[in-house]
């Protein structure tokens, strides 16, 4: 019931906010934000459930967008097949990965980080397929069966569909014989081995899913921001990828579209402290990982717990985490 509300109202929330907010600025900023949650539900398969940590998520990213760029760019693709290849290839590229798939974590990081500066290195060098340093002007606003997204609200209610989707598919996906494979492998690999699950294959499979996402959410950036630059795909947004997961919680979707969400917007709502900008979000972050180490997962059931009717189910959600540390 505590899991259901919170989603409930996450949802009513995305709903209603650029009606809440009219102002187009901030309507593209909770584009951005959702850009975001995509970006952080895919890690999170990859972080939370499979136990993998990689910080190649935002070369993937990368990829996609500069791919559905490209094809409508400078070869007139429809939105929608460019949108589905960026995904498409984004994912066939994470197959340079299967070698390194059963490194071990701290290896597996450092691997990924690589493999984020090889892709980014790309972008910035390879003018003839990126437009390099200068990046990539005028990327197409995106269009469905003649239909044109031409204003935020419009682009924002495109990217929240989208986020739906691929977070109702991999909630369904992590509650299948995939995701309790990978639970498995998470918690002790011998014992997964001993079961039948072959490690690298899943693991390879969840790098796959994981990269399809962020290369969805890349072409998603590219036609709502019209404008790419290497720079937006380094490995800091990887980090900052990571960031939004361990925010949010590590196994819980719905705690990753929140800490994207409060990631991407805190620092907006912090702007109007200059210089000082920065050096608050770092602290707000240190102080919501000391107060729930669960991250907003955690922390959501201690504060559901004083809502009438809820205090029942929010407790035993409370002694279970507690339990499990």
């Amino acid at each position: 019931m505590q899991s259901a509300t919170i989603r409930i109202l996450v949802l009513v929330l995305l709903v209603a906010a650029p009606f809440i907010q009219t102002n187009t600025y901030w309507q593209h900023i909770f584009g951005v934000a959702l850009i975001g949650a995509i970006l952080a539900l895919g890690l999170q398969l990859l972080v939370g459930m499979a136990g993998l940590l990689s910080l190649g998520q935002g070369a993937f990213y990368g990829i996609g967008a500069y791919v559905s760029a490209v094809l409508t760019l400078h070869f007139g693709v429809p939105f929608g097949l460019a949108f589905l290849t960026a995904g498409l290839v984004a994912a066939i590229s994470s197959l340079l990965l299967v070698p390194i798939v059963k490194l071990p974590s701290s290896s597996l990081a450092v691997a990924t980080l690589g493999f984020n500066i090889i892709i980014y290195l790309f972008m910035l060098n390879e003018e003839w397929a990126t437009g390099g340093s200068y990046g990539m002007l005028n990327v197409p606003l995106p269009s469905f069966f003649g239909f044109k997204f031409t204003t935020e609200r419009d682009l924002y209610f495109l990217i929240l569909a989208v986020t739906a989707i691929i977070y109702f598919g991999l909630d369904r996906l992590a509650h299948s014989r995939f995701g309790r494979a990978l639970r498995a492998i998470s918690q002790d690999e011998d014992a997964a081995r001993a079961c039948g699950i072959s490690i690298i294959r899943y693991k390879s499979k969840c790098f796959l899913v994981a990269a399809f996402t962020a290369g969805i959410a890349g072409s998603l950036y590219a036609h709502h921001a019209r404008y790419l630059n290497p720079n937006d795909f380094t490995f800091n947004k990887s980090i900052e990828i990571l960031i939004m997961v361990v925010v949010g919680g590590l196994g819980s979707l719905p705690g990753a579209v929140i800490g994207a969400i409060i990631i991407v917007l805190m620092p907006e709502f912090l702007r109007s402290s200059g210089e000082w900008r920065l050096i608050l979000f770092g602290a707000l972050v240190v102080v919501l990982m000391g107060v729930s180490r669960g991250g907003i997962a955690g922390l959501a059931p201690m504060v559901l717990r004083f809502v009438p009717g809820l205090r029942n189910s929010a407790g035993k959600t409370v002694e279970s985490v507690e339990a499990r540390r």
